[in-house]
C-alpha cells in the first residue's frame, strides 16, 4: 500500500493542482518506460543489433523528458502531439532493425493507435493515425524494394520469442492503461456522484436560505410600512398642531421656536421616506410611472424647493441652474422620481458647501430616434470627498466622513436611493470629488421626447373664481389626537365636519345624513376605510359622495388600492393645510354657486 502510495505521489495522482489529461499522460509515460526498458533487456537477451537498443534507449529518453516536463513544468496539449509525432517517426528504425514484417514491430503500431486515441484531442484522431498507416506501409514497401535494408532475424526461435515477449508486454501495458482508465473513471464517477449530492444538498440549502432572505425582506418591508404608518400617524399631529401655531399671533421667539419644530418635523418625515424608498427598492416593489413632463419646470420646481437651504443662517452660496438649449421641451419621465434624486443631490451640496456656489447643469444629446441621453450634474464649492472614500459613497447607511457627518447630519441613505432609482431609468450616476475643493455630481438617462399634447397638467385653482360655501363633510378617523387636529384644521379654512370613529360608523352616519364629501383613514377597527368605501359605493352608486383617502399608508400599492375601491383622491399623512385646501376645492365644485370653477378646471 505504501508503494503504491508513493507511485500516486509520484505520478501526481494527490495533486488537485494538476488536471486529469495530465495525469494519464504522467502514467502513460511511466509505464512506456517501464515497457521500454523490460524490452531493452528482452532485445538484448534474444541479441537483436545495437541500433536497435539504440533507437529503445532514445524512446526512453522521449519519454523520461515528456514526464519531466508534464510533472514539474507545465502540461499541454502540444506536449501530448509531440510526443506521439516522435513515438511514430521511432517506429520507422525500430521496423527495420526489428527483423521488418516478421518482427514485433506491427503490434508498436498497433499500441501506438491506442495512445494517439488516448492522448490526443479528437480533432487530431485521423491526422495521426493516417499518418501511422502510411508510415507503416511506407516501411512495407520499402522493405519488399530494399531488402538489404532490413536486419533479419536470426531463426525461428528468435522471432518467436520476440513475437511473445512483445505480445505479453503489449498486452501487460494495454492492461495496465485499461484498468488505470476504468479506475480513473470509477473514481470521477464516484467524486461526480458526490459533488452531485453536495450541490443538490447545497442546492436544498441555498434555496431554503434564498426564501428565507425574501421572507425577511418581505417581513422587513410590512415591518417598515407599518412602521411609517405608526410614526406618520403622531407625526400628523405635531406637523398639524406646527401649521395651526404658524396661523397664530406669536411673538418672534414663539416663531422661532416653531420654524425649529417644523424643520426637525420635515426632516424627520424625509428620513422615514428614505426608510420606506429604500425597503420598497429591496423588495422590488418600488414602481416607476413615466409620463412626458417639462424638464425645465421640474427644474424651476427643485430650486423653488432647494432656495430655502441655500439662503439658511451661516450659508453664503450662489444657487444657479443652466440648461442647454439642445433639451426637447417635453420629455418621458417619472417627474416626481427626478425631482427626488435632483433635490437629494442639491441638498447635499447645500449642507456639504457653507460659501462659494452650487450649480446645476442640464445636457442633453440625441442618441437615437427621439431618444435624449440627459445629463443632470450638480457642482458645489464644498468639503469634497477623498479617493478612498469614493467607493463607499453610494451603499446603503454609508457615511464617507464620520466627523463631517456628526456636524451636517444624514443617514446615507440618499445617494444609495439615487443609484437605485437612475439605475431603474436604465441610467448611471457618478462622481467626481477631492477634499477641500468641491464634488460634481452627475447621471445620465436615457428619455424618450414626448408632445406636448400628452402632457396633462393640472390647472391652478384661482382663489378669485372659488367661492367658499357650506358643504357637509365627514372624516372618518379612529386616532382621537388625528381627529382633534383635524377639526382644527378643516375649521381653519371653513369648514365645519363631523367625525366617525371607523369605517362602520362612517356608514352608519351617512345612512342618517347626506355629505358632500367623505375623507376615509385606511387602517381602522371593525370596518377598515377600503370596506367602507366599497360599501358605501355599492349601496349609493352614482350618488355617493366623493371618497377621498387620507392615511399614513403611503405605499404605491396602498394608493392603488384606495383608487380600485372607488376612492376619488389620496392625501397621505402628515399633510399640509394647502393640499387639504385643493381637494376640498377640486371635489366640491361641481354644484352651483362654484359652476365657473367647475368650468375652469
Amino acid at each position: 500500500m505504501k508503494l503504491i502510495k508513493k507511485i500516486k505521489h509520484f505520478v501526481g495522482f494527490d495533486n488537485p493542482d494538476l488536471s486529469l489529461e495530465n495525469k494519464l499522460f504522467n502514467a502513460i509515460c511511466l509505464l512506456l518506460i517501464l515497457s521500454l526498458m523490460s524490452g531493452l533487456v528482452n532485445n538484448i537477451i534474444l541479441g537483436f543489433p545495437l541500433y536497435l537498443m539504440l533507437v529503445e534507449a532514445f524512446v526512453i529518453t522521449i519519454c523520461v523528458f515528456a514526464f519531466y516536463r508534464s510533472r514539474y513544468v507545465a502540461y499541454n496539449e502540444n506536449i501530448s502531439v509531440a510526443f506521439i509525432t516522435l513515438g511514430i517517426l521511432s517506429f520507422i528504425p525500430g521496423w527495420f532493425f526489428n527483423g521488418g514484417i516478421e518482427g514485433s514491430s506491427t503490434l508498436s503500431g498497433v499500441f501506438l493507435v491506442v495512445l494517439i486515441i488516448i492522448l490526443l484531442n479528437r480533432r487530431y484522431h485521423l491526422f495521426f493515425i493516417g499518418f501511422l498507416m502510411v508510415v507503416m506501409v511506407g516501411c512495407y514497401f520499402l522493405e519488399k524494394r530494399f531488402p538489404q535494408c532490413t536486419s533479419p532475424l536470426k531463426d525461428i526461435h528468435q522471432k518467436e520469442a520476440d513475437l511473445i515477449s512483445g505480445a505479453v508486454s503489449n498486452i501487460l501495458f494495454a492492461g495496465l492503461l485499461i484498468s488505470f482508465l476504468k479506475r480513473s473513471h470509477e473514481n470521477d464517477k464516484l467524486r461526480l456522484t458526490k459533488n452531485s449530492e453536495e450541490l443538490l444538498s447545497s442546492k436544498a440549502e441555498l434555496s431554503a436560505a434564498k426564501d428565507q432572505a425574501e421572507e425577511a425582506t418581505v417581513a422587513k418591508s410590512n415591518f417598515l410600512a407599518n412602521m411609517s404608518h405608526e410614526i406618520r400617524t403622531p407625526l400628523n399631529g405635531i406637523i398639524g398642531t406646527a401649521q395651526l401655531l404658524a396661523l397664530s399671533d406669536l411673538s418672534a421667539e414663539q416663531r422661532e421656536l416653531l420654524q425649529t419644530l417644523q424643520s426637525s418635523s420635515n426632516l424627520l418625515i424625509n428620513i422615514i421616506s428614505d426608510i420606506l424608498d429604500l425597503s420598497k427598492i429591496e423588495a422590488d416593489k418600488l414602481t416607476l410611472y413615466p409620463k412626458p413632463a417639462n424638464v425645465r419646470n421640474c427644474v424651476k420646481t427643485v430650486f423653488e424647493i432647494s432656495q430655502p437651504g441655500a439662503a439658511a443662517p451661516g450659508k453664503n452660496i450662489a444657487l444657479t441652474y443652466n440648461i442647454d438649449s439642445n433639451l426637447a421641451e417635453f420629455l418621458k419621465m417619472d417627474e416626481s422620481r427626478v425631482q427626488q434624486i435632483l433635490v437629494n443631490l442639491i441638498g447635499n451640496a447645500i449642507k456639504f458647501t457653507d460659501e462659494g456656489f452650487v450649480a446645476l447643469h442640464v445636457s442633453a444629446v440625441n442618441i437615437g430616434d427621439k431618444i435624449q441621453l440627459v445629463t443632470f450634474s450638480v457642482k458645489d464649492t464644498g468639503i469634497g470627498i477623498g479617493e478612498e472614500a469614493l467607493s463607499q459613497l453610494f451603499k446603503p447607511f454609508s457615511q464617507v466622513n464620520n466627523t463631517a457627518m456628526r456636524k451636517y447630519g444624514g443617514t446615507g441613505l440618499g445617494l444609495s436611493i439615487c443609484k437605485k432609482l437612475v439605475e431603474m431609468m436604465g441610467g448611471r450616476i457618478w462622481v467626481e470629488s477631492k477634499e477641500s475643493e468641491g464634488s460634481v455630481f452627475s447621471f445620465s438617462v436615457p428619455l424618450q421626447v414626448g408632445a406636448e399634447a400628452m402632457v396633462k397638467e393640472e390647472p391652478e385653482l384661482n382663489n378669485e373664481i372659488y367661492r367658499y360655501r357650506h358643504i357637509e363633510i365627514l372624516l372618518a378617523e379612529d386616532n382621537k389626537m388625528n381627529q382633534m387636529i383635524a377639526k382644527k384644521i378643516f375649521g381653519k379654512i371653513g369648514y365645519d365636519i363631523d367625525l366617525a370613529d371607523n369605517g362602520r360608523s362612517a356608514v352608519e352616519m351617512m345612512e342618517k345624513k347626506s355629505y358632500d364629501l367623505v375623507f376615509m383613514d385606511i387602517q381602522m377597527p371593525e370596518m377598515d376605510g377600503l370596506e367602507a368605501a366599497s360599501y358605501i359605493l355599492k349601496k349609493y352608486g352614482k350618488s355617493a359622495p366623493p371618497i377621498i383617502a387620507m392615511t399614513a399608508n403611503v405605499m404605491s400599492e396602498d394608493e392603488s388600492k384606495c383608487r380600485e375601491a372607488g376612492m376619488k383622491d389620496f392625501i397621505s399623512k402628515p399633510f399640509t393645510i394647502e393640499r387639504l385646501e385643493k381637494v376640498i376645492r377640486k371635489w366640491s365644485s361641481k354644484d352651483e354657486p362654484s359652476q365657473e370653477l367647475a368650468a375652469f378646471l
